[in-house]
């Protein structure tokens, strides 16, 4: 299978979950201590390495895809995604990210990265699940650095109660309209956080992303709040 984002020959799936996230939630992962992956077909599948295939996307990139290209865009995330972690009681009370705080001198472009790692997220699934989304608007902007115009993020707190260890990303949830997608979420859960991660290429859904964050806009303080769809 050749990489989705460049077209040369594919080496490896892009972690479906950051092995970041991974680490950090989970700790020490191993035969003796493995993780429990869960599907809609079957639950409580051990894993005893965070670099299992189940974990890893079936739609495949390349190592100068995976590595010198995205790789600002991975570190952007791990880096708010620990901020995000470490200052959840604070940012559930105030209901704001300061992106200054976690991004001190460099939050624009820092933001763009966080965009872009997701962007490399929905670009997967979209291949893996054959969404019926236009690959190539996902691509481009990976490859020259662009913000997507039809991505959102939404970041709040995870609103559904589970009483063990989660991180997840759940199914995506589509509106079509003559075979096309024009509207498209999921989620990427990370214990108490949830990340919104829209689609929307279309006027008539743009109330749904009213709380949402897209890099065109100038703001450094982001909305922490629960998802409105």
């Amino acid at each position: 299978m050749n990489c989705w984002i460049c077209g040369k020959e594919g080496t490896t799936g892009e972690h479906r979950i950051k092995a970041s996230d991974l680490r950090t939630f989970f700790g020490q992962v191993s035969q003796k201590t493995p993780i429990y992956f869960h599907t809609s077909v079957k639950k409580n599948i051990p894993l005893g390495s965070i670099k299992a295939e189940r974990l890893k996307s079936t739609a495949k990139i390349c190592n100068n895809c995976n590595n010198a290209i995205t790789q600002p865009y991975d570190k952007a995330w791990e880096k708010l995604s620990t901020y995000l972690r470490e200052n959840f009681p604070r940012i559930s009370t105030t209901k704001k990210i300061d992106m200054t705080k976690v991004f001190p001198g460099a939050s624009g472009q820092s933001l763009l990265n966080v965009q872009l790692y997701f962007v490399k997220l929905f670009g997967g699934l979209i291949v893996e699940h054959n969404v019926p989304i236009d690959i190539k608007s996902f691509a481009y902007a990976i490859q020259t650095q662009t913000a997507h115009k039809n991505i959102y993020l939404g970041f709040g707190p995870r609103l559904d109660v589970v009483k063990h260890k989660f991180v997840g990303v759940t199914p995506i949830n589509a509106v079509n309209n003559d075979r096309e997608t024009v509207f498209a979420s999921w989620f990427y859960v990370v214990g108490d956080i949830a990340v919104d991660v829209i689609y929307s290429a279309q006027n008539e859904y743009m109330h749904v992303v009213r709380n949402s964050w897209h890099p065109s806009q100038s703001g450094k303080i982001l909305r922490f709040t629960a998802s409105a769809h």
